[in-house]
């Protein structure tokens, strides 16, 4: 009875995350995307990844380091508060170093292009060719994280009799996936990749979550965070902001039409990030 309930648990939560996953990026893929719409979906993401990227992946990298950091500070005596301190600065500090590796390569290795001759390609001005690359990189971190941490879960709350183990945080992960597929897809169209890679990126993406719950349930005896993570979190943190706020918001910035529209739309991403953090 145990296997076949918190199997079931685990076979509906991979379905459900894939499915909402594919779901964003088919969004994006099949309602045609004027510049207008493509616009307002990029100042949706860039509201979302900034969100996330402070309200959910910031807090748990600093809740992970501070976990492995307390007890060296109570076994030299610095207490608690040092031990905050000490983990705050060094979730900063991992943020950062992401943030950079990400500006570095949209800096030097995405180099603007100003040929007149191709005036027929709507991206020839800004370049950002690694702007999907880093999306899928940074929120595949994440995704593989959050799919451990829900397989987890799971895991434990079945143990306690729970109707429906893991629910709480299935329900805070569907609710910001899709824009993570609508994200990537965005990303790629802007950049004008080839249906094909978009199809592959989005369906090979909505898989990642799942097989992080199948590895969390796998292995099962993880209680506890690995020290990796909390640094992965922070790095991926910095890698998103730096996407929401060093391509994706001055290139809207540069748009002098439709500015309340997209004004709202940042808000309302922003608002999609609130509302996952706080029911997370």
């Amino acid at each position: 009875l145990f296997a076949m309930t918190i199997s079931t648990a685990i076979l509906i939560a991979c379905i459900a995350v894939a499915t909402a996953s594919a779901a964003g990026g088919a969004f994006a893929m099949w309602f045609g995307l004027s510049h207008r719409r493509l616009q307002v979906l990029l100042s949706v993401v860039a509201g979302a990844m900034a969100g996330i990227a402070v309200l959910d992946l910031l807090p748990h990298a600093i809740d992970a380091m501070k976990a492995g950091t307390e007890a060296a500070c109570e076994h030299e005596h610095h207490g608690h508060d040092h031990g905050s301190v000490h983990s705050i600065r060094s979730a900063m500090i991992w943020m950062i170093g992401g943030f950079m590796a990400m500006y570095m390569l949209e800096r030097f290795v995405c180099f603007h292009h100003h040929d007149s001759d191709q005036v027929q390609c709507v991206h020839s001005d800004h370049g950002h060719s690694l702007s999907w690359v880093g999306a899928v990189a940074g929120l595949s971190i994440h995704a593989v994280l959050a799919g451990m941490g829900l397989g987890a879960a799971t895991v434990l709350e079945e143990g306690s009799g729970t109707p429906w183990p893991g629910l709480a945080l299935l329900i805070a992960i569907l609710m910001h996936k899709p824009f993570d597929g609508l994200a990537i897809v965005s990303l790629m169209k802007r950049d004008g990749r080839s249906t094909g890679l978009i199809w592959l990126a989005n369906g090979a993406y909505a898989a990642v979550t799942p097989i992080g719950v199948v590895l969390a349930w796998i292995w099962a005896g993880g209680h506890t965070e690995p020290a990796w993570a909390g640094p992965t979190l922070a790095v991926t943190a910095g890698i998103l902001l730096c996407i929401a706020l060093a391509d994706l918001l001055p290139e809207l910035q540069a748009h002098t039409h439709d500015r309340l529209l997209l004004t709202a739309a940042l808000l309302a991403g922003l608002g999609i990030a609130c509302a996952a953090s706080f029911l997370h």
